[in-house]
């Protein structure tokens, strides 16, 4: 589960090291920030409404906005991988020279780039560099860091194989009716929403909509929901001065009792553990 960028900041950088047979616990999406990842070690099956596919060794891949995805693990090698999240103003200045619109446009045409052996090196020279200025960050480390980025992602082109972005679904109307839902769930998270309301606001049956959240999200609909509930209760956390008790009832829990069983199980820590945590985090 995503955590929210630092207030203030427009960069973050994860190194993770992952067990074989590892996997996300539900869908998720990068709600207002953008991601590139560089996987060294392992394999894993990425997948959306709209597309699945393999990453392996040597891809970068990028992550846009608001499309929510699942990563499975497909080998039983550990997976090692860097992971750097930024705003728009990390990128703009790269897509207004490289001719794109938006991000959305680059990532169409750059989905995942297939790093040669012959580059490798190079590419992780840089996610090195990368790594240093982020763990000495100071007062100038953002400028440092977008260029950076910026290299990456030049380089990466320059010496790499880029597979576009090509839906596999054959009907548009799955991620019609996967998008609607998802818009439906986040708007009355307070109300819990439950599979039949939610497939009654989107004019499907619950049936069918239960098998679209397996079949393109790897997803039990009940699943992707209280991961839903418990993110928006992560950013208010990080976000707010808000009591428990709050955030519970805004994330549509019952008791701040079941909210932080829920929370606890989810990510493995409390509620009031994940927020002093990450005000050191802020402070660091």
């Amino acid at each position: 589960m995503p955590l929210p960028l630092k207030p203030g900041y427009h960069f973050h950088y994860e190194h993770n090291i992952r067990p074989p047979y590892f996997e996300m616990t539900a869908a998720e999406a990068y709600t207002d920030f953008y991601a590139v990842s560089y996987i060294i070690s392992g394999e894993l099956l990425s997948c959306s409404p709209s597309v699945t596919k393999i990453i392996r060794a040597g891809d970068l891949t990028f992550t846009p906005k608001n499309i929510y995805f699942r990563t499975v693990c497909v080998s039983d090698e550990p997976r090692e991988n860097f992971l750097m999240k930024f705003t728009d103003s990390m990128i703009d200045d790269f897509l207004r020279t490289a001719g794109f619109d938006s991000f959305n446009e680059f990532y169409a045409a750059h989905a995942t780039i297939h790093i040669q052996k012959s580059a490798q090196d190079k590419v992780l020279s840089i996610i090195r560099e990368l790594e240093k200025e982020w763990n000495a960050y100071g007062r100038y480390s953002e400028i440092l860091l977008k260029g950076l980025l910026n290299k990456l992602i030049i380089t990466a082109i320059r010496d790499g194989i880029s597979d576009p972005y090509i839906p596999t679904i054959k009907s548009k109307s799955h991620e019609y009716y996967m998008d609607a839902a998802v818009q439906y769930i986040h708007m009355h998270l307070t109300e819990n929403p439950t599979l039949s309301k939610t497939a009654a606001a989107v004019n499907i049956s619950a049936s069918y909509l239960s098998k679209l959240f397996i079949n393109y999200m790897h997803t039990p609909f009940s699943t992707f929901v209280l991961n839903e509930k418990v993110l928006a209760a992560r950013n208010l956390l990080a976000d707010s001065r808000l009591s428990i008790n709050e955030i519970a009832f805004k994330t549509g829990f019952s008791s701040s009792a079941y909210f932080s069983d829920c929370f606890k199980r989810i990510t493995g820590e409390s509620p009031l553990q994940f927020r002093k945590k990450y005000e050191r985090f802020e402070n660091g």
